[in-house]
């Protein structure tokens, strides 16, 4: 196994476990039952990562957590903008259909959502990294976008001095009491975490 198989593997066991810590932690937050499974886990450079997300022809909305410490970077949490509307219908368990447009209501609980499950992977990563990284990794609080795929990427990362070429996606299924849903989890770290992580031999290698 080669360097950048092994640190793929490692930082998709991360993104594994913290789908399972973030079910968990949904489901005592909901007290209902909630499953998250990442379905693919890629390395791949930003325009794949975008596309990923999103034809480019209908917006997708989002919350990004901007992350300093043991890595610095941006999490970002993105949907299909029906999908994230059906997700804030089961969240404050309202009929199918009925949330039409982003509230204050339906942000807030999309912004939740997404602060949970994003510390739960941060945490996940965090400790991918070994006991020698144990200062941590701190999210600031989410900030919710909605936009075309490219100009909500642009915005998560408009704090970012430079973000690396590499980012890390999970694709994921929620299924929250019976009802599913689809998002991308991505993860970029800026270039000066990448050159931390290159020396510390756990780089992400690109994957295809």
């Amino acid at each position: 196994m080669t360097g950048a198989d092994h640190d793929h593997e490692r930082f998709a066991a991360a993104f594994h476990r913290g789908a399972e810590d973030a079910s968990a932690a949904l489901a005592t937050w909901l007290d209902r039952p909630v499953t998250l499974v990442v379905e693919r886990f890629v390395s791949l450079p930003i325009v794949a990562a975008l596309a990923a997300l999103g034809s480019g022809e209908e917006p997708i909305c989002g919350c990004a957590m901007r992350i300093t410490g043991a890595v610095s970077g941006v999490l970002l949490l993105a949907a299909a903008d029906r999908a994230g509307l059906a997700l804030a219908e089961t969240l404050l368990e309202r009929p199918e259909g009925s949330c039409t447009s982003w509230g204050e209501l339906e942000r807030s609980a999309v912004i939740e959502t997404a602060n949970i499950v994003g510390c739960a992977y941060l945490n996940a990563i965090c400790a991918a990294l070994g006991p020698e990284r144990a200062d941590g990794i701190l999210p600031s609080p989410p900030i919710f976008l909605r936009d075309y795929p490219e100009p909500v990427m642009e915005a998560a990362l408009l704090e970012q001095p430079t973000a690396a070429d590499t980012v890390l996606l999970a694709q994921t299924g929620f299924v929250i009491d019976g009802a599913s849903f689809r998002c991308g989890l991505v993860f970029v770290p800026d270039a000066a975490s990448l050159a931390a992580l290159v020396n510390d031999g756990v780089e992400p290698g690109p994957r295809p």
